[in-house]
């Protein structure tokens, strides 16, 4: 066995996940724990005293995310 060795990497094609699926799920989890507590608002929305974050929805379907300013 090699130092090098990849055996513990998992393959797209062989039933793994791809780095891009995982990271986009994190980055809706992320989005979605925002809105949930209250602290982001969609793009158009008018934000609250607790918004720190607007929501984008691009034309491709991925959600893009924008800080307004940080919450004391």
């Amino acid at each position: 066995m090699s130092a090098n060795s990849d055996e513990g990497a998992k393959n797209p094609e062989e039933g793994g996940q791809s780095e891009d699926a995982a990271e986009r799920r994190a980055a809706e989890k992320f989005i979605g724990d925002l809105l949930a507590r209250g602290e982001a608002v969609f793009e158009g929305e008018e934000p609250t005293p607790r918004t720190t974050h607007v929501v984008r929805r691009g034309d491709d379907g991925r959600l893009t995310v924008r800080r307004l300013r940080f919450f004391h």
